[in-house]
């Protein structure tokens, strides 16, 4: 009896477990049922039908997570996708919008044309500071997401060189540590790209936002200059990747691999991705060289001893979009980089031909994001990252500009950079341990309210293995930062007003710990701030076409590891440096054209800032090692930004132009740069321009093939390397433009896609400089294969 009873309720648990239910209504805009609509559940073969009074019901689902997709000629598809539980009936009424006849060769296909709006627009009529660079078409071209990004108005990408060399970032004035980088929301050094943002593969990337002087409190940061967030592919249903491989000038050669599984029935998905990366970086440059009478003049020579190798994994599995979770994964990635060193900061004074730079980065993150019923949601990540650096210069030679060792110089050095430091083989370690959390209540359709808290820790230390005596290497220090933000929005007038105020506290602690052997004491250093900050975004959409938005932060940005400690490399540790401030404001506006397939589409957005700064934390450059950070005044960086872009109505032509001027100076009436108030800051471009066109043939050989061309242009006017009223010939950076053509085939096999890539960077061979005056590459050629399944 028993054992009948217990078969009973095994049988009766496994009926109801098959009882599940999505059922509903369908009608059009009127209310009206409409009956024969097709309801698909998709992934699956099942299909129900709409009876005379609009419902439709699918019964026998097991547990998990549907999409159904409505249909019916003349109206506009619509998905809808629901959890279901044990023994659980899920209602979902639909309205259906009639189709637009939006052109007549919709009308003759009897196409249904679905309009949406993309994650780009809706981002970019937020009450936030935000524009967003679709990668789409940047994934195919040679590019790094350095260069693309200072495609952008109001951005500056400068390398110090070629590929895996030091990056210079700058936004409206303001540059390097100034400007936070995300991957996903999460620091992008916690990610392991520690070579900076130009080493990211463009094809790993799906869009970039970037923020301008206001940042959200969701990064839960400090930053003084903005953001800039890289948003990963989102992951599909089945197995899917990419594969895109590229070779160029200089020894040139950049590959990328991105794998995904995801089973929408369990919600199970992995993810893996990996790149490898190596340049010679043997391009030609102008240096100044002494002849056998010790003349100087002027020499066109190939770098030597610049060449770079960055290589990468990351793995990431988990479960999304279940009733309990919409995700929980963990991540974990290793990353190693390895950087051969030719000169210093400035280029200038005698090569190196044997110095060089590692780097290896370790970590794991975990991801927990759910919504707890419609107007709750959670989102915690929390993770640790392993940061190693060796830095060697150990050798006994001198080098010339043609890379041969000078004769006799062996043994007269011991290491090449600073004899007054002598050889080096210097290890830097840090353990870094990170949480961000944020909680976000919908009160209703017209207000919500979000926190988020984001602690931070790291530790630091070192080893010279040159060093017996005292190695001011091995100080142990530590850094505790702890960043947490408010928001309250406002939607008013049928969305068409955006208010979005927030408050935000920076705590910061600052411990280290010195031994000196010579007295067997320890010199113990601590300090902590904690400082507040506001800031309000007000978008106004007064219609389809028009729109404004003023956004204003008192921000503040902390020092930094690399900026307090040092990094073991070319920078000197600053424990003094105080955090920067700055009342950043933008007052933006927006002018497009009315959407209709029968005409061409335009749009124009102009961006007035300002950035008043207090205590601004520079980069201060040197000969040799002893570069450092320093607080050294107060600046003002005010300035306006104008871009557009044309498409023609069939989509085969398009422009894009932009440009910025900033007037970034010197505000300071005190400190020893008191004397050169007014003059603009150095190494600062306070001119440039963006344009582009492109051109695509469709159909040439196949049905779904297309053939493109695209030229990129970019123009950067004169600026000083020093302050302009520090002599009466300032060293000067001239003028510099650049020009890139190129062209893509696209085409696809069975259910692979493809696109092949034929790109001339610096078409015109211009000379190129950094912002400190370091040669960039010349004139190269590059092809790249791009594929999607």
């Amino acid at each position: 009896m028993k054992l009948k009873i217990a078969l009973l309720f095994i049988f009766s648990s496994t009926f109801l477990l098959g009882q599940n239910k999505i059922s509903g209504k369908v009608s059009n805009e009127s209310g009206s049922p409409l009956s024969g609509v097709t309801v698909q559940l998709l992934g699956t073969e099942t299909i129900a039908k709409t009876n005379t009074n609009g419902f439709y019901q699918i019964e026998n689902l097991v547990n998990g997570r549907y999409t159904i997709e409505v249909s019916s000629e003349e109206y506009i598809s619509k998905k809808h996708s629901v959890v279901l539980e044990n023994s659980q009936t899920i209602s979902v009424d639909i309205i259906l919008e009639k189709t637009a006849k939006t052109s007549n060769n919709a009308e003759k296909l009897n196409d249904v044309v679905v309009k949406s709006k993309s994650e780009k627009i809706k981002k970019e009529e937020t009450a936030q500071a935000v524009s967003v660079i679709e990668m789409r078409e940047a994934k195919f071209k040679t590019t790094d997401l350095g260069e693309v990004l200072s495609q952008t108005q109001g951005i500056n990408v400068r390398r110090t060189g070629g590929l895996g060399s030091r990056t210079n970032f700058s936004m409206n004035g303001l540059t390097g540590n100034q400007i936070r980088f995300f991957l996903d929301g999460i620091p992008l050094e916690y990610h392991g790209y520690t070579f900076g943002i130009s080493t990211v593969p463009v094809n790993l990337i799906d869009r970039v936002e970037v923020y301008k002087g206001v940042v959200p409190i969701e990064f839960g940061a400090d930053a003084l200059g903005g953001a800039v967030n890289l948003i990963t592919p989102r992951i599909k249903s089945g197995f899917s990747g990419s594969f895109s491989a590229q070779a160029g000038s200089f020894g040139t050669y950049r590959t990328s691999l991105i794998l995904n599984n995801y089973n929408e029935k369990t919600g199970f998905f992995i993810k893996g991705s990996g790149f490898y990366d190596t340049s010679k970086n043997n391009y030609k440059v102008d240096v100044d060289v002494a002849d056998n009478l010790g003349k100087i003049k002027k020499v066109t020579v190939p770098r030597f001893h610049d060449a770079y190798d960055g290589f990468g994994v990351q793995l990431m599995t988990g479960f999304k979009d279940r009733i309990w979770a919409k995700q929980l994964s963990i991540e974990g990635f290793y990353t190693d980089y390895t950087k051969e060193i030719q000169h210093n900061q400035l280029m200038v004074g005698v090569p190196y031909g044997e110095v060089m730079t590692y780097r290896k980065s370790a970590g794991t993150v975990l991801t927990y994001r759910n919504e707890f019923g419609e107007n709750f949601m959670l989102d915690f990540v929390s993770g640790y990252n392993y940061r190693e650096r060796q830095f060697t210069d150990v050798s006994d030679y001198v080098y010339n500009w043609y890379g041969e060792r000078i004769e006799g110089s062996a043994g007269n050095v011991s290491g090449e950079i600073s004899e007054s430091t002598g050889p080096s083989d210097t290890y830097t370690w840090n353990n870094d341990v990170f949480s961000r959390l944020k909680a976000s209540w919908k009160i209703n359709n017209q207000y919500a309210l979000s926190f988020t808290s984001a602690p931070t820790y790291s530790k630091q230390t070192g080893d010279d293995r040159l060093i017996t005596g005292y190695d001011p290497a091995t100080a142990v220090r530590e850094l505790f930062t702890w960043v947490n933000g408010a928001d309250f929005k406002i939607n008013a007038f049928n969305e068409k007003l955006e208010n979005l105020l927030f408050v935000k506290n920076y705590l910061q602690k600052v411990n280290s710990e010195e031994k000196i052997p010579s007295n067997n004491s320890v010199i113990k250093e601590n300090r902590s701030v904690n400082y507040f900050g506001f800031g309000n975004g007000f978008r106004f959409k007064f219609n389809e076409q028009f729109s404004t938005r003023l956004t204003y932060e008192y921000a503040t940005r902390l020092p930094q590891t690399d900026e307090l400690f040092g990094d073991g490399q070319f920078i000197q540790g600053n424990m003094n440096l105080k955090p920067e401030r700055s009342h950043n404001v933008n007052f933006e506006l927006f002018f497009k054209s009315k959407e209709n397939y029968e005409r061409s589409n335009w749009q124009v957005q102009t961006n007035v800032f300002l950035r008043k700064i207090d205590n601004q934390i520079l980069f201060v450059p040197s000969l040799d090692r002893n570069n450092t950070f320093q607080n050294v005044f107060a600046a003002t960086s005010k300035g306006i930004e104008v871009s557009g872009s044309w498409t023609s109505k069939n989509d085969k032509l398009s422009f894009h132009a932009n440009s910025t001027y900033q007037h970034f100076y010197n505000d300071s009436d005190e400190g020893i740069f008191a004397a050169y108030k007014g003059d603009r800051v150095p190494n600062q471009p306070y001119f440039f321009a963006n344009g582009g066109a492109n051109y695509s043939f469709r159909n040439l050989i196949g049905k779904s093939d297309k053939l493109s061309l695209f030229l990129d242009a970019r123009y950067v006017y004169e600026f000083f390397r020093s302050w302009e009223s520090a002599s009466v010939n300032p060293f000067v950076i001239p003028s510099q433009q650049t020009f890139d053509l190129g062209t893509t085939y696209h085409s696809s096999f069975t259910s692979l896609k493809y696109a092949i890539t034929a790109e001339i960077q610096n078409l015109s061979n211009e000379k190129n400089y950094d912002f400190f005056g370091v040669q960039k590459p010349g004139r190269s050629f590059n092809i790249k294969l791009v594929t999607q399944f």
